[in-house]
């Protein structure tokens, strides 16, 4: 079905409210978790003048860093600044699903689509957090849809900025890359698409010359490239999880559970598996229409990419393909779904099906929305911050010890804690990984520490238990830096009155007298 101006105006109209309910629920709300200051920690360095890569160890590639870095030299250093590409990505996210969904099926059918997906997306307050995924897959989703909207009507500038799009996605995750590798396989497909790949590829060199401009002109550059080799040769090993896995394990939640409650958990789970049941299902459903022929014709191209496009966005997820990282790109998936089942079922039968789902999605939303009814105001140097109440304690004593400029190391992850506290990191390391970080950078932080001790510690010490369930295939790695530990344990003290524990990290305080030590000489 083409689209009209009331399904682009009902399309609008879900952006508006998916951000007003984001804003609302996930705007200011802080949560604890390893990967959000990851992005917002050296983001934070960049809007005060520091270089990615080359005055901080960036982890990832810098197209999420300028966008994030950008909003806070505009709208100030904010937990609020900081969500803004999250609200937005999620929401642009929910728009494009209702109208692709409508373009392919009907707007009952985008509707029930987006509810459903709405739903299963903010039910983890985790995955609300600023995350460069977010920004790839949004980036990449906006690229698809123009190719789907202007590739009948021969429109070059629509391939342009579709081409742009789609180098963005990939300047923020170089693993979206493959989508864009996906559209220029279908526009080399057929032959009267096949001119359009020179405004396609007009648009992705003009993005790419820019952001290689910009590199080499802030001096950038060569440290931008040794950082990606550093990522191929260390993110892999320790990251691997199978497709569609959940840390800790499917057996573990369905676990100690018989009768009804195992019926229950089961449902559950279902649902919880649904970024990774859904692409296969979309295939086979789409595959078995076009075997009987009951694909609409005015539409076999836009799926054909669209398929592509989901595999493409399926294979990016990996080497760490768990749900977590799936459910970034959702949202083509679901769109493909839920327009196959609205073709292949009666009017009554898709709607016993979208009613199962809908209560289904709201109740995993109910996660989310009473988690933010309870959550308490809390005053910190990112403005006024939401937590959670049995977490309100331990962040109003944290943020009454360490004051904004005051020197703090955390460690292993958890860099979103720099972030709320303002607090300045003696070393170039937002996270120190063991497992994935090797001994050289366990010896430079070391040896930045020794230099410039900081006042304050938040040391989480990591069991093997735990190492082994966050990164299950790491079974040949160490989860500790023995010697940067050791360092530590002599040179600090946990602070006792009050004892200030967030998520197992424990404030520790510089000890008055420190212990002379040769570690460094055992590191070189």
């Amino acid at each position: 079905m083409q689209a009209t101006r009331s399904t682009m105006r009902s399309a609008g109209l879900v952006f508006l409210a998916a951000a007003a309910l984001l804003l609302l629920l996930n705007g200011n709300r802080f949560v604890l978790t390893n990967d959000e200051g990851i992005l917002l920690e050296p983001a934070r360095q960049m809007a005060a003048g520091a270089r990615p890569y080359v005055d901080f160890f960036g982890y990832m590639s810098p197209g999420s860093y300028w966008l994030q870095a950008a909003l806070f030299r505009v709208l100030g250093i904010s937990l609020w600044a900081a969500r803004i590409p999250v609200i937005f990505g999620l929401s642009l996210q929910c728009a494009l699903l209702f109208w692709l969904t409508a373009r392919l099926a009907s707007s009952r059918a985008a509707l029930a689509a987006v509810l459903v997906f709405f739903g299963f997306q903010i039910a983890d307050p985790s995955f609300l957090t600023a995350q460069h995924r977010w920004d790839s897959s949004t980036l990449a989703l906006a690229g698809l849809c123009l190719a789907v909207a202007f590739v009948e009507e021969q429109c070059p500038w629509a391939l342009v900025a579709s081409g742009g799009l789609l180098a963005m996605a990939a300047w923020c995750t170089p693993s979206v890359a493959l989508a864009g590798i996906a559209q220029a396989v279908w526009l080399v497909a057929a032959r009267e698409r096949r001119k359009l790949l020179i405004p396609f590829t007009a648009g992705v060199l003009a993005v790419t010359a820019a952001a290689v401009g910009w590199l080499a002109w802030t001096g950038t550059l060569p440290a931008f490239l040794h950082q990606m080799l550093w990522l191929q040769r260390n993110y892999g090993e320790v990251n691997v999880m199978p497709y569609g896995s959940v840390i800790g394990g499917y057996r573990r939640l369905l676990a100690d559970a018989a009768g009804l409650e195992r019926f229950l958990r089961f449902i559950f789970v279902a649902c919880l598996a649904l970024p990774a049941a859904l692409p296969p299902l979309a295939a086979l459903l789409w595959g078995f229409l076009f075997w009987r022929k009951k694909a609409p014709p005015e539409s076999k191209t836009a799926i054909q990419l669209l398929l592509l496009a989901t595999a493409a966005m399926v294979a990016s997820a990996f080497p760490r393909a768990d749900l977590f990282h799936l459910g970034f790109a959702a949202a083509l998936p679901y769109a493909l779904a839920a327009a196959a089942l609205a073709q292949l079922l009666s009017l009554r039968a898709g709607a016993i099906v979208a009613f199962t789902a809908i209560p289904l999605a709201t109740l995993f939303a109910l996660n989310d929305v009473t988690g933010s009814w309870s959550a308490r105001a809390v005053s910190s140097p990112v403005g006024i911050i939401r937590v959670a109440p049995d977490l309100k304690p331990d962040v109003q004593e944290l943020l009454a010890a360490i004051h904004p400029g005051q020197t703090l190391f955390v460690y292993p992850y958890s860099p979103i804690l720099y972030f709320i506290t303002q607090a300045k990191n003696p070393t170039r390391f937002s996270y120190l990984a063991p497992g994935m970080m090797t001994r050289q950078e366990e010896a430079e932080a070391l040896a930045q520490l020794q230099s410039q001790p900081p006042q304050w510690l938040l040391y989480l010490p990591l069991g093997r238990e735990e190492f082994l369930r966050v990164f299950p295939h790491a079974t040949g790695l160490s989860g500790h830096f023995e010697a940067l530990e050791t360092w530590l344990t002599q040179n600090y003290k946990p602070v006792e009155q009050p004892a200030v524990n967030l998520g197992g990290y424990r404030l520790w305080q510089r000890a008055e007298i420190t212990r002379p030590d040769a570690l460094t000489l055992r590191l070189r």
